[in-house]
């Protein structure tokens, strides 16, 4: 009879335990599937804020050149255009000599070029310095240059080439569009 007793407390005991694992699993499946989905939906989230984040590094790109170029531009000269230069597609073998000027991972900034009118090849030669001692401006280049005259008055035409570069992070504060964690 003893024995019948203490299987059967031991039974009732075991079958309420077992009651309660089932209640927990229960319980916890829906909250595991919960946090499953949060867990998404925050890579998700994520994700869109890496690639707001991405856009809003380079929408400063044009605005900072305007400011650059219009610092530089010395009296008696006036700009008729500032384009992108379109990128041209990579060659498939580059020269060694290239390929070791440059360091590995350096971001190159977009291409542009500046087409405009001086009164001197003076003021030509002031411009491009100015823009070479920018942060923001590298490799300007002139590609064409030629002296033209319209109503008696003689000028030079001239087209620059130049990249903008991303420069040392104490020449510029951003601010991220969220604050980070």
């Amino acid at each position: 009879g003893f024995m019948y007793w203490q299987t059967d407390s031991e039974r009732s005991e075991l079958e309420a335990r077992l009651e309660k694992a089932v209640d927990d699993s229960t319980r916890f499946a829906s909250t595991i599937k919960l946090v499953g989905t949060l867990d998404a939906r925050q890579d998700t989230i994520q994700s869109k804020i890496g690639v707001i984040r991405s856009v809003d590094e380079r929408r400063y790109v044009w605005p900072h050149l305007m400011d650059e170029v219009g610092r530089a531009v010395p009296p008696y000269t006036w700009l008729t255009k500032l384009a992108a230069v379109e990128e041209e597609a990579p060659v498939a073998a580059a020269p060694a000599d290239t390929a070791a000027a440059k360091p590995a991972g350096t971001p190159e900034g977009p291409r542009f070029t500046l087409e405009g009118n001086t009164g001197s090849t003076q003021a030509l030669t002031r411009f491009m310095k100015s823009l070479e001692a920018s942060p923001f401006i590298r490799d300007v280049t002139l590609v064409t240059s030629e002296q033209t005259s319209t109503e008696g008055r003689s000028y030079q035409k001239f087209t620059l080439e130049a990249r903008y570069e991303v420069p040392d992070s104490s020449f510029i504060e951003t601010l991220p569009v969220v604050p980070v964690r």
